[in-house]
């Protein structure tokens, strides 16, 4: 067996491993809307039929073509689940906590249990072989990626070794390959047709009918994979009609043409007459919008371009719905490489070599076409659809995409050794870039993957834990001790919170965790609520004897008033909304909230009050405010200063809109108006220049006493329509800014 072979099936078997091996750490269901891609496929298991869009009491991707589903429902139809179609796991309503930070803080959608432990039965079974079905259906993603490159250089064997990395170990692909969806089969369809057109491209005997059924048949299959695949309709055209141009064969264009149209006819056709019967129309979108709704894609451009970001993200690694993102530093990383591989595509061009044009330029060019067909595609459904970017979107082109990289990085280190092409410098190469990836791949499944959803660690029933104090939380739960990070924090800044519990008493079900920072006045600063276990070991898994340090991490907002003081304090609750009760260790009764330190809130340094950095639309920054007070009678004017900094790009005309709020989110209060009481257009603020602007926010004498909250936005004076703040990475936080908490007394 040769050398290149030998890798291959390496590559091969590496994949599969680490596929299967994300199937078993990701919890079921985590992945990007893999319960409604299980709902389908059971649909079909248990109802031997298709599902009909909007006729079911769940969500379910209904709109989808069948095949993956057919396959998967196949494979599982010997299995009981005992479980409805539309059967769900409990939530964990924790979940989509600060999304965006790299870590593992409630970043389960659900809550898992010993029902989906090994060895697996029902549901758990059934879905698990419907994700071995996704990870053999990788499998031959990856082969067919070894073959493009092989047929483009049938001599350069280590050409086609060294593009499979970039499929076999993208992160991205082997947790989708792991999880419940047809993305990896519209990959399988894409990278097909890919193969057949670029054979084509190299036949020297030029189209044939016999062209026409493979492409056909091909291209069936590919709609009944996923509908976006039908823009793989201009690849294939593009191919035949050169093949035909280049070679003087029109009759034969038109009878593989017809050929085409009569094998998808055969193969997808009665899916687009279904639909025309369901739905009025044979694709099944316009159903599809009317559930789910739809972008005007005329009014969308700019937050298509604005995700595009992400969508890069997305196709490399982050895993669940987009919260367990990577660091940046791999996306910047995978950014340069895929730039430097690309630009190397220049390079015989640059050197002239005529004859490596000649034997690889039409494939490559094709191949090039391929990529940019599939990110228009991308494109076209951040345009349209609500949904959110998403990268897997690209897997068709993403052999492609591979195959390209790997030669244009090929390509330099020919510059570097001044030769063309050398064995030694291609396996070299091959080795690095899978033994690369593959270690990338590794990293962001064991490193960052599997503990996000890793129960929390347990420690020794002997060990000297700091702050012992054993306080008793009903009959459940001891509090053997805890840790804080720090004594004095100040505004943005987090606190770590490590807290060392014994279970005692098995608790009848889940009680959440709440922690408060209360201040001198008592209002709440800042508040933090989960399932134990950052949601990953709830309550209910609990088992006498069972001993665990949670670590939580409080941070304060960034408009929380400094200085001041806070108690931090903890407790347990149930859903219904009681706590449970405390006792010291000497029996004493301790209430129902724990209070484990006093923290002092310094200020930031600056030359504002109450320093902040908040980004309004790119146009305006929100550098500190002050309040006149923050106790106050009914029927008093309540008056709040803001430091407003104009930024380069500001031109529009704004207003401050300033809110008071009571618990339930009723305004209670408000005023409207431009800065500086009228006298201060945002449009004529020169940039970097800062701006004291006071306004008087009236408090009704009724008001009844409390703690209430203080929002300000900035509308658009002709809209009326409140503009976003933006983080540093580009995300929106929200169109309102909440400020400290201000008390209404008697």
């Amino acid at each position: 067996m040769k050398i290149e072979t030998k890798g291959m099936i390496a590559v091969l078997l590496a994949f599969i491993a680490l596929a299967l091996a994300s199937s078993i750490i990701n919890p079921l269901h985590e992945a990007t809307d893999e319960l409604r891609h299980y709902r389908f496929v059971r649909y079909v298991a248990q109802e031997h039929a298709l599902p009909v869009q909007g006729n079911l009491p769940c969500r379910m991707q209904g709109h989808h073509p069948p095949l993956f589903y057919a396959l998967a429902a196949l494979a599982t139809a010997g299995i009981d689940t005992g479980q409805d179609v539309c059967y769900a796991p409990p939530d964990n309503p924790f979940w989509a906590y600060r999304y965006w930070d790299v870590g593992t803080d409630n970043k389960n959608q659900y809550l898992h249990g010993a029902d989906e432990a090994f060895p697996w039965y029902g549901g758990a079974l059934a879905a698990h072989v419907a994700r071995a079905v996704n990870v053999l259906l990788g499998a031959g993603v990856v082969w067919l990626t070894w073959l493009i490159g092989r047929t483009i250089w049938p001599k350069r064997p280590f050409l086609a070794l060294g593009a499979t990395a970039f499929v076999a170990f993208n992160p991205m692909f082997v947790y989708m390959a792991g999880s419940i969806n047809n993305d990896v089969i519209a990959a399988l369809s894409g990278s097909a047709v890919t193969l057949a057109c670029v054979r084509l491209l190299g036949d020297e005997q030029g189209l044939s009918r016999r062209w026409g059924v493979v492409l056909g048949a091909l291209f069936g299959l590919a709609l009944m994979s996923k509908f976006n695949l039908a823009a793989i309709a201009l690849l294939m055209e593009t191919a035949v009609t050169y093949v035909a141009w280049r070679k003087r064969q029109w009759r034969l264009w038109l009878d593989a043409n017809l050929l085409i149209a009569g094998m998808t006819l055969l193969i997808a056709g009665w899916w687009f007459v279904r639909n025309q019967l369901l739905y009025g129309e044979p694709t099944g979108v316009q159903r599809l919008t009317e559930l789910w709704g739809a972008r005007n894609p005329w009014e969308s451009w700019g937050v298509a371009v604005f995700e595009l970001p992400y969508a890069w993200t997305s196709l490399w690694g982050r895993f669940g719905y987009g919260q367990i993102p990577l660091p940046e530093g791999f996306y910047t990383a995978l950014k340069w490489v895929t730039a430097v591989s690309l630009t190397g595509l220049l390079i015989p061009l640059l050197r002239r070599q005529k004859k490596e044009l000649r034997q690889a330029g039409l494939s490559l060019l094709f191949l090039l076409l391929t990529t940019g067909l599939f990110f228009g595609v991308l494109f076209g459904y951040l345009l349209i659809s609500p949904a959110g970017p998403m990268g897997r979107f690209f897997f068709p082109a993403l052999p492609a995409l591979a195959v390209l990289m790997f030669y244009g990085l090929h390509q330099w280190t020919t510059l570097i050794h001044n030769s063309q092409f050398t064995i030694h410098n291609s396996l070299l190469l091959a080795l690095i870039a899978n033994i690369g990836m593959a270690s990338l791949t590794i990293i962001a499944l064991f490193g960052y993957l599997q503990p996000a959803y890793a129960r929390p660690p347990s420690f020794a029933a002997d060990m000297a834990v700091p702050n012992p104090l054993n306080a008793q939380f009903d009959a459940f739960v001891t509090l053997r001790g805890y840790e804080l990070s720090a004594a004095t924090v100040r505004p943005g800044e987090p606190i770590d919170i490590d807290l060392y519990w014994e279970v005692t008493g098995q608790p009848p079900g889940n009680y959440l965790l709440f922690i408060h920072l209360i201040d001198e006045i008592d209002t709440m600063v800042a508040q933090r609520d989960t399932h134990p276990g950052l949601g990953n070991f709830p309550s209910s898994q609990w088992q006498p004897g069972d001993r665990f340090t949670e670590s939580i991490r409080l941070y304060l907002p960034e408009t929380a008033y400094a200085p001041a003081t806070a108690d931090l304090s903890i407790g347990l609750y149930a859903p219904e909304g009681y706590r449970l009760g405390i006792t010291g260790a000497d029996g004493s009764g301790l209430g129902d909230a724990l209070i484990l330190g006093t923290l002092t809130i310094e200020p930031a340094a600056s030359d504002y009050p109450n320093p902040l950095d908040q980004n309004f639309n790119n146009e305006i920054r929100l550098v500190g405010y002050d309040y006149d007070r923050r106790e106050l009678p009914p029927g008093d004017d309540l008056a709040v200063t803001f430091y407003w900094e104009a930024l380069p790009d500001l031109e529009n005309d704004y207003l401050v809109q300033l809110r008071l709020l009571d618990e339930n989110g009723g305004v209670r209060a408000e005023v409207n108006d431009r800065p500086q009481s009228g006298q201060s257009a945002t449009a004529t603020w020169m940039p970097g220049q800062v701006i004291a602007d006071t306004h008087l926010l009236p408090v009704p004498p009724d008001l009844a006493p409390g703690s209430y909250r203080i929002h300000v936005a900035l509308l658009d004076s002709m809209t009326k329509e409140p503009q976003n703040i933006v983080a540093e990475d580009g995300h929106w936080i929200d169109n309102r800014l909440l400020l400290a908490r201000v008390v209404v007394r008697p």
